[in-house]
């Protein structure tokens, strides 16, 4: 699943290669994702808008256009296998496609998602008016890139549990999720299930550095392989360059040389028993 580095930098790359393009053509091939509207008005809004801006909200991804007197905005939820990609006529369309964009630089943006797991909104209103947006916005949290240290120490106090279940808890910050967490976790050398009320103040801080520190290096990192090889769907190979130990079960610890340990309940959690020792003498 796409998370906050990924899609920030794929928002920055868009807003480099498409912004004041306009969309000459779009199709629609599965509607199943596309929340709202239907496949008609879906095409009809797009086609001939004006790409103004793309952005962030937490995860999502938007597209800010305008037609004439209307504007228009697309969000896009990924889900767990959602991708943007660029596509050449010489390709073959991927299975699961759910709709292409071409634009008047002869460009064509396609999105597809293979469990049909995303979701797409798109709405109009006329140009100054208050747009609409996907419900399930009301109920983030601040994004954690733009929270203050003691805004993020604060809010943190609310929660309760473990802070692994917290930091990616949607309504405490948004952005953060399973795979960029254990690596947050591990800059700070804070075990995942270490209950909130037994961490101290020094460590929130450290908590709260390495969230900045790991995401946004990881921006610039994705952000730069974006540029070089113009490839949006490639989020295996970026992975494989960032991430030290999430889905590196027994390798060796690239600090202490201690095997990398995984539990798996709902999601995989990795970490090393060594730099982040546990605070529960009965967690093994």
């Amino acid at each position: 699943m796409p998370e906050l580095p990924e899609i920030e930098a794929i928002s920055r790359y868009l807003n480099s290669t498409i912004v004041e393009e306009i969309i000459s053509d779009v199709n629609t091939f599965q509607h199943t994702v596309i929340r709202t509207p239907s496949k008609r008005e879906f095409e009809d809004l797009l086609r001939e808008t004006k790409v103004n801006n793309v952005g962030r909200i937490g995860k999502i991804l938007f597209f800010s256009l305008d037609k004439q007197a209307t504007s228009v905005k697309m969000y896009i939820d990924h889900g767990l296998t959602g991708r943007l990609a660029w596509y050449l006529p010489s390709q073959k369309l991927p299975a699961k496609t759910i709709f292409s964009i071409k634009f008047t630089n002869d460009k064509t943006l396609i999105y597809h998602d293979n469990r049909l797991h995303g979701a797409i909104w798109l709405f109009s209103t006329k140009t100054g008016e208050q747009s609409e947006y996907p419900a399930i916005i009301e109920h983030y949290g601040p994004d954690i890139l733009q929270i203050s240290l003691k805004d993020f120490v604060d809010r943190l106090m609310k929660f309760r549990g473990e802070i692994k279940g917290i930091l990616t808890n949607k309504k405490f910050v948004a952005g953060i999720g399973n795979a960029y967490v254990d690596e947050i976790l591990f800059e700070a050398k804070i075990h995942p299930f270490t209950k909130r009320n037994q961490i101290s103040e020094d460590e929130f801080r450290v908590l709260y550095e390495a969230c900045r520190k790991i995401l946004t290096e990881a921006v610039e990192k994705i952000y730069n392989i974006l540029i070089t090889t113009q490839k949006l769907d490639n989020q295996q190979f970026w992975r494989q360059q960032i991430f030290k130990i999430h889905l590196k079960g027994k390798h060796p610890c690239p600090v202490c040389d201690n095997p990398i340990s995984t539990v798996k309940a709902k999601r995989f959690t990795n970490f090393c028993r060594k730099c982040q020792s546990s605070k529960n003498r009965y967690f093994i």
